[in-house]
């Protein structure tokens, strides 16, 4: 689906900004990173619609000046900010959609994504190329909501409401993903999914209300800004699992990842 520029620079403000002031909140998705992607030095890594480059710097440092973090994504401009913000020499960007991508063949160790593959217009095509840039024996990681969770359900009946733009979703389900897998190449003894039970960290309700509204770009609620994240906040309940414990709110974020060995 088209986005304007000046849609996506108002997402990446927002997000820019959810992340800037909640830098731990995430820490548990850095945790999953490095546990299922285990990037090691000289590998060559590929992070498919990455733009936002969360872990791009994490990514790169382990992999070090012999390996390299290719990210993909079909923005320019983000991949532009994402490169003057971690200006490493083993950091390269390419601007395409994960659908448009044409690799060469068996140049990558491994490729991922979080957070970002139900976005994907055919998940098919998308994992017939990143099988193709697989060396044998590559990795295949995908985290991100699966169909059925308290997270899909708030995509659909909340975020695709009040998000600007829209959000259009196709969540993945094992069996799915499995499938998706097999017709691409993989042997099914060699693709998994895993729980991922994520918890994000905030302060208050009230940060975690503000981090999504911002992450997630609701800004068609009515009102102002403080009245938007209010009505952001009273519906959390509804859908999550909130924990509080020594003075932090943890958010349960539920996930799965597909894992595949070519």
């Amino acid at each position: 689906m088209f986005e304007s520029e000046e849609l996506i620079k108002m997402r990446a403000k927002l997000a820019g900004e959810a992340g800037a002031a909640y830098p731990q909140s995430r820490k548990h998705d850095f945790k999953v990173m490095f546990q299922y992607l285990n990037p090691q030095p000289g590998e060559h890594i590929l992070g498919f619609w990455e733009g936002n480059g969360v872990f791009c710097k994490a990514i790169a440092q382990a992999v070090g000046p012999q390996g390299k973090y290719l990210v993909s994504d079909p923005s320019a401009y983000l991949l532009e900010r994402l490169k003057a913000r971690v200006n490493l020499p083993q950091v390269e960007v390419l601007v395409s959609s994960s659908e448009d991508l044409n690799l060469p063949p068996e140049s990558f160790d491994k490729a991922w994504s979080f957070g970002t593959f139900h976005d994907a217009l055919s998940q098919t095509q998308v994992v017939a190329n990143i099988y193709k840039a697989l060396k044998p024996g590559g990795l295949l990681f995908i985290g991100d909501v699966f169909q059925g969770s308290s997270a899909s359900r708030y995509f659909d009946s909340i975020v695709s409401k009040y998000r600007e733009g829209g959000h259009e979703a196709k969540f993945l389900t094992a069996e799915f993903a499995d499938s998706l897998c097999f017709i691409n190449g993989f042997k099914s003894e060699k693709v998994q999914v895993v729980e991922l039970l994520q918890k994000w960290d905030f302060p208050s309700e009230n940060d975690i209300a503000t981090f999504l509204y911002k992450i997630l770009a609701m800004n068609l609620f009515p009102g102002e800004e403080p009245e938007r994240i209010e009505q952001t906040r009273k519906g959390l309940r509804d859908f999550f699992e909130i924990e509080h414990s020594e003075g932090i709110y943890k958010l349960n974020w539920p996930m799965k990842a597909l894992i595949a060995e070519k």
